[in-house]
């Protein structure tokens, strides 16, 4: 497990670990019940600086200056993926065309607006809960479990995921996990979520859950199975979908209650 925590971070993340990992693709694949803990140990990273950022500034500062941290340890890794993904979609072209301009490293237009779009989102939806309750520790919890979903969103997509690139492309790593893998790895994510956030946290990670599935949907029918550019897009909108509902709930609670 170590091995494979220490590969997720060289992968994922631009923290220097000077750590050589043999058949990394092995591990990868292996180790994919781990996948949350991952993610909630790069929260507890994250989260801790959040918690360190709100003993100097307002809190509402502090959740922008989250996201800024996450972007600069994660090399906006997703957040590329979200774009490229955006360009394509919103393209109107045919799909061979899609997946040119996935490839293609220039940002355009409804990339840059993805992004905009995804920032006012997942900021806004903090501030809004910061507004009603400014709680460090209570927002400290809900900043680790957003860097996790990343994790155990995008792991609802490789459930026999059939990659729609040519042979040996990255995201062909992910192809024929275990079946029981995701689903430790998906209990995990639960327990955590449940811990942490309780009963509104579940049922906002059961609307990334069920929205996973139409997005998969969507891509097997026009793509014929899933890229790494898609497969990262999901990351970032399983933030801003939790994030979207978890701030309904919590204002739609405390409008009925409070």
């Amino acid at each position: 497990m170590i091995k494979a925590l220490i590969l997720y971070a060289q992968f994922f993340t631009r923290l220097p670990i000077p750590v050589e990992i043999n058949n990394p693709g092995d591990q990868f694949k292996n180790n994919m019940q781990f996948f949350s803990i991952f993610g909630v140990l790069l929260g507890l990273l994250e989260g801790a600086l959040f918690f360190v950022w709100a003993q100097i500034f307002p809190l509402w500062f502090a959740w922008v200056l989250f996201w800024i941290g996450d972007g600069l340890i994660t090399g906006g890794f997703h957040l590329d993926a979200l774009a490229d993904t955006a360009d394509a979609l919103f393209s109107s072209r045919k799909v061979e065309k899609m997946r040119a301009i996935m490839k293609d490293s220039r940002l355009g237009t409804m990339g840059s607006l993805a992004l905009v779009y995804f920032y006012l989102i997942v900021i806004g939806a903090g501030i809004a809960i910061i507004n009603r309750q400014p709680n460090v520790l209570a927002i400290t919890k809900l900043a680790i479990i957003c860097v996790m979903i990343t994790k155990s969103g995008i792991s609802l997509l490789f459930f026999h995921m059939h990659y729609a690139g040519k042979s040996g492309g990255l995201a062909s790593i992910w192809e024929g996990i275990k079946t029981w893998r995701l689903l430790v790895n998906q209990v995990i994510a639960l327990l955590l979520i449940g811990w942490l956030l309780g009963l509104s946290g579940i049922v906002s990670y059961a609307a990334v859950i069920i929205v996973s599935v139409g997005y998969r949907h969507f891509f097997y029918k026009l793509f014929g199975g899933l890229t790494g550019d898609t497969v990262g897009c999901y990351a970032e909108l399983s933030q801003a979908i939790f994030l979207l509902v978890y701030v309904g709930l919590q204002l739609k609670c405390q409008g009925l209650f409070g």
